[in-house]
């Protein structure tokens, strides 16, 4: 189901019994595998043949909390547990019916990448999960959307300018960029532990200070045991900047670079890692 220049609502996720109203969805065909055979005595080719069958990833993009039963899969494997699900993804055309449905059979959530932050930005922040499927089949949509929850005052889309983030110890007012980061999930056998990624962040030089002590400390000094790590959190707000969307907590955040940005020296760049990531998002 290829993703299209379509406004929010002309794509929806079927899961947990829910239908619910996502950005974009684009993935999941069926592939035939291509194996080429060493080449014969004397052949200048490669015989080529089908080797079974696979299931091409499926990516949505989500602007708001509104899907939320997406966010308790991600909640849930940010927590060391690769549940699977079945679902299916439909797309509508310009008059809100429904022309096209795929449903998938026992996938894992396998990537989450959290949006770019910019405080001078004017985009929205949209987030993109990555879902392995077992299977998947293409099937006659319905002729009318499924029915769908109630936006509420809480489900408003995330942007990209209205974030705050808190680390404690650190002055982080004058935060002005976070880049994006992408969790990721072993699918190897046994494993299922997710990798979290490190962080880099952009803030004024006017407010460094706390930042330049600990990394003297951390880094200089050595003092980087895990009594010497720092927790924080990362808010997603609403337009006024008064209600909490969905908060992502750190913990374990540790600092190993700190250093002007090369194109602006008023700006100064800071990479932290981080051991262990939660995503909350309230009720309502």
């Amino acid at each position: 189901m290829p993703a299209t220049s379509a406004t929010t609502g002309s794509f929806f996720l079927e899961l947990e019994g829910q239908s619910v109203p996502v950005k974009s969805i684009e993935g999941g065909a069926p592939v035939g595998v291509v194996l080429a055979a060493a080449p014969a005595a004397g052949a200048h080719f490669r015989e080529k043949h089908l080797s079974g069958v696979r299931f091409e990833p499926i990516a949505i993009a989500v602007s708001s909390r509104r899907a939320r039963p997406l966010f308790d899969w991600i909640t849930t494997a940010w927590q060391g547990t690769l549940a699977q699900r079945n679902g299916a993804v439909i797309g509508v055309d310009v008059n809100r019916r429904p022309r096209a449905k795929r449903e998938f059979v026992n996938a894992v959530l396998v990537e989450t990448t959290v949006p770019m932050l910019d405080g001078a930005s004017k985009h929205p922040a949209d987030f993109t999960v990555l879902l392995a499927p077992e299977r998947t089949r293409d099937v006659t949509p319905p002729t009318t959307l499924p029915p769908t929850s109630p936006s509420t005052p809480g489900d408003a889309p995330f942007l990209s300018a209205n974030f705050r983030l808190n680390i404690v110890g650190l002055d982080c007012t004058r935060v002005s960029k976070i880049d994006s980061f992408t969790v990721k999930h072993n699918l190897a056998p046994g494993a299922g532990v997710p990798e979290f990624p490190n962080m880099r962040i952009e803030l004024s030089a006017v407010s460094v200070d706390t930042w330049r002590t600990w990394f003297q400390s951390f880094v200089i000094d050595g003092h980087s045991s895990a009594t010497d790590e720092k927790s924080g959190s990362l808010s997603f707000l609403n337009a006024n900047l008064t209600t909490v969307l969905a908060t992502i907590n750190f913990f374990n955040l540790g600092i190993f670079r700190l250093e002007n940005a090369p194109a602006d020296p008023s700006r100064v760049v800071a990479e932290l890692y981080c051991e262990r990531m939660e995503l909350a998002i309230p009720p309502g």
